[in-house]
């Protein structure tokens, strides 16, 4: 059996879809086929060039993290996934984007997400065993030992497709900073994660959600996840304007300020939002050389900054949860806004490119 894997040979140029042989999971291992996979906009710092700053392996970088699938074969011993539930050919999968070593402090403290052989250890080249390690690819290789969860049958594709990194990075984020009910909460940007963030928010228990962007129709769609206002960045297009109607909002300022757009000069703003014992939680900066000026006393008020990557692996059964709990009240599949076939994933990142310009995409999704 042969498949196609997408390879990244040139920063900003075209992919390229190449086509090997299937391997046989070793024992422990488990084979998806592909259904569906998410563009993330880490994908897009990659294919730029401006996250990793390596040169490319001769043979290229396989692409894409998120996704889900069916199981297509299970190598020997494997009979449930990590949540215990009985697992067989054809059951519907998702899985974790984190890829650890299971040695170090972090991992043994059950941060896997913090390992410092994070994605390094199992990202071979383009073209090396066992070849599909990817999911712009119509299957992905889980090594052995690798966590998975079985997918309810009520949840779609589209709801599930960024559950292994969005939505996992997300909700680990508002865990860090200890969300609590009744708080009032800014999402900087509401595209794919920021919609994700104001569903959290929604279901931790947040009275006050605002969200903030710059193109109306993902504000509306942030209305529909439970936003309780929202401000335009074309409208109010100063920050001293916006910290302003955040303080009217929110009787005083916001309790958190989730930073999801990857502007450097958006961590000053959002501190100056917060009410004294308030957090800044950075989730959106992936980019090494980005600066930010903060004034000291501007944190004297017991005002915290946390950053936030990824996510444990143990959260994903929670985001199943919710989603199933939350199916009938917010519209998940409207997220994925565009799909696009697999032949078609170098339009697709043209059409999902934001920098220099704006985008209909809030997020796509590569269908096999």
């Amino acid at each position: 059996m042969k498949g196609r894997t997408a390879i990244l040979k040139e920063y900003f140029k075209p992919m390229e879809l190449l086509e090997y042989t299937v391997p046989d999971p070793e024992p422990g291992a488990v084979l998806v086929k592909i259904t569906m996979a998410g563009l993330c906009g880490s994908d897009l710092h990659t294919w730029r060039g401006d996250q990793i700053k390596r040169p490319l392996p001769p043979t290229g970088r396989p692409m894409g993290h998120e996704g889900v699938g069916v199981i297509s074969a299970l190598g020997a011993g494997v009979e449930s996934d990590f949540g215990g539930n009985r697992v067989k050919e054809g059951d519907r999968v998702i899985f974790s984007a984190v890829f650890s070593c299971n040695r170090c402090l972090a991992c043994l403290n059950g941060d896997h997400n913090l390992c410092d052989q994070f994605r390094l250890n199992y990202r071979p080249a383009g073209g090396q065993h066992p070849y599909f390690v990817n999911t712009y690819a119509d299957f992905d290789y889980l090594p052995p030992g690798h966590a998975f969860f079985k997918v309810p049958n009520e949840l779609s594709d589209e709801s599930v497709v960024s559950l292994n990194c969005a939505m996992g990075t997300v909700l680990q984020g508002l865990d860090s900073v200890q969300i609590r009910q009744g708080q009032t909460v800014v999402i900087q940007g509401v595209g794919g994660l920021g919609q994700y963030a104001v569903a959290f928010a929604k279901d931790l228990g947040a009275s006050q959600i605002i969200a903030i962007d710059g193109q109306a129709p993902r504000l509306e769609l942030a209305k529909e996840f439970g936003a309780t206002a929202t401000i335009n960045v074309s409208e109010l297009d100063t920050s001293e304007a916006r910290i302003q109607r955040v303080a009217e909002l929110g009787n005083g300022g916001a309790d958190l300020v989730v930073e999801l757009v990857g502007l450097g000069e958006l961590m000053p703003e959002g501190i100056s939002m917060l009410k004294p014992g308030g957090a800044f939680l950075e989730i959106g900066n992936l980019m090494a050389g980005r600066t930010a000026t903060i004034d000291p006393v501007a944190l004297i008020r017991r005002k915290r900054i946390v950053g936030s990557a990824m996510y444990r692996p143990s959260i994903l059964p929670r985001i199943l949860d919710f989603l199933v709990r939350n199916r009938d009240q917010m519209p998940f599949d409207k997220i994925i806004s565009h799909k696009f076939p697999l032949q078609g994933i170098n339009e697709a990142f043209e059409q999902a490119e934001w920098v220099g310009r704006s985008t209909p995409v809030i997020r796509g999704a590569i269908v096999p």
